[in-house]
């Protein structure tokens, strides 16, 4: 991680703003969605749930996914034989901040949380 700088600040200057890639990436001859990646990675938890994916530089490409585990914005960098090369993890409440110690219960369910951020990343009220 950068000096000074927060995960959630590292992964959206590295990556864009969350939901900024796409729902599929080509590798090779391929092309995942976000259901496939998931099994291809045996992510295939209710609690995971995709945000985007990406192509990089040098034939890499990032996956982005909520872990509701443990609460966090995931980012695999993988290569085309999907080896993570990297992993930068984020909780939740750097984005959505105050709303995440007021949800109570609903910490715990994957859905709603990525719902509330996907709300405060696209800037939507309730």
């Amino acid at each position: 991680m950068a000096k000074g700088m927060s995960e959630k600040e590292q992964i959206e200057r590295e990556f864009g703003a969350l939901w900024s890639g796409g729902e599929s990436v080509t590798i090779g001859d391929r092309i995942y969605t976000m259901i496939e990646m998931k099994r291809a990675l045996d992510l295939m938890a209710a609690d995971l749930v995709g945000i985007d994916l990406q192509p990089l530089p040098d034939d890499l490409f990032a996956f982005r996914f909520y872990d509701g585990d443990d609460r966090r914005i995931v980012v695999f960098v993988l290569d085309a034989e999907l080896n993570i090369i990297r992993e930068l993890r984020a909780h939740i409440a750097e984005w959505i901040e105050d709303e995440y110690y007021k949800s109570g219960i609903e910490a715990f369910l994957a859905d709603r949380m990525v719902g509330l951020l996907h709300r405060k990343v696209k800037g939507e009220s309730g």
